[in-house]
């Protein structure tokens, strides 16, 4: 029996994303980044600052992907609640990570600040879990693998969490996962509406393993065609065609994009 493909989710914690006070920026740059690596975004989910609710959904994460990202929540306060609600999660107890802590002292005193004691929890991580310097902050990230999930607990300042997803986590999914890259088709439609186009396709047969989505947008609808990597390239020209026969005058453009690593020829 085939192996279903790794899927990854994303969470986002705090109460300014859930109660609308921020855009939640972090989890559309995450969406991109891991779909181009060839790494399928199945869910996002966003939750304030409770510990029970925080606890109760990396439980129910982990039983379902199999890998997570997860930003916020690793500041000094008290409404920053990732590595107890870990611990709780998992039952990992929480150990102070001498190394972490150094690193945010020489932070301060590079500032020529005193550390307020606060900041020590922000060194105090799950037992087991691997630490993710911060060469932009304060707040440590850290990885860990749980019930067969791996996590990447990342800050939630935009400029930070980016800078190390680049330096550890897209570093490190090659290892974990075999990535495959899916071949992606946008075609460009101007002038008609959905429901029109939704009409001119009703009679069009796609295989099960290719994904047609629409996407409306301000005076055009774009058709976005998922292919799997290995798919034949005649075979997707084919389907290809097709629609642009049908939709005929109305397609302005046809756009290949993130293109499998595989080889394409007949």
């Amino acid at each position: 029996m085939n192996r279903p493909p790794p899927c990854a989710e994303i969470l986002s914690q705090g109460d300014e994303i859930v109660c609308g006070e921020i855009v939640d920026s972090n989890s559309a740059w995450l969406s991109r980044q891991l779909v181009e690596s060839g790494l399928p975004v199945i869910r996002h989910t966003a939750v304030g600052d409770r510990l029970k609710d925080l606890t109760s959904v990396l439980k129910e994460i982990a039983e379902r992907a199999d890998c997570c990202i997860c930003t916020g929540g690793l500041g000094p306060t008290r409404d920053d609640l990732t590595a107890e609600a870990v611990s709780l999660a998992f039952d990992l107890p929480l150990k102070l990570d001498p190394a972490a802590l150094l690193m945010i002292e020489e932070r301060f005193q590079q500032r020529k600040q005193t550390m307020p004691e606060s900041n020590r929890k922000q060194a105090l991580l799950p037992q087991g879990a691997k630490r993710l310097d911060n060469h932009w902050g304060t707040a440590p990230g850290f990885y860990l693998e749980a019930r067969g999930c791996h996590f990447y607990f990342l800050p939630g300042v935009p400029r930070e969490m980016e800078a190390m997803y680049r330096q550890y986590v897209a570093r490190q999914l090659p290892q974990l996962f075999a990535l495959r890259r899916r071949q992606r088709v946008v075609i460009h439609v101007e002038g008609m509406g959905e429901s029109k186009i939704e009409a001119l396709l009703a009679t069009l047969a796609l295989p099960p393993e290719v994904g047609l989505g629409f996407h409306a947008m301000p005076q055009k609808i774009r058709l976005k065609l998922t292919f799997p990597s290995e798919y034949k390239k005649s075979n997707r020209e084919a389907i290809v065609s097709e629609i642009c026969r049908r939709l005929d005058k109305a397609v302005t453009e046809v756009e290949r994009i993130a293109v499998g690593t595989q080889d394409e020829s007949e």
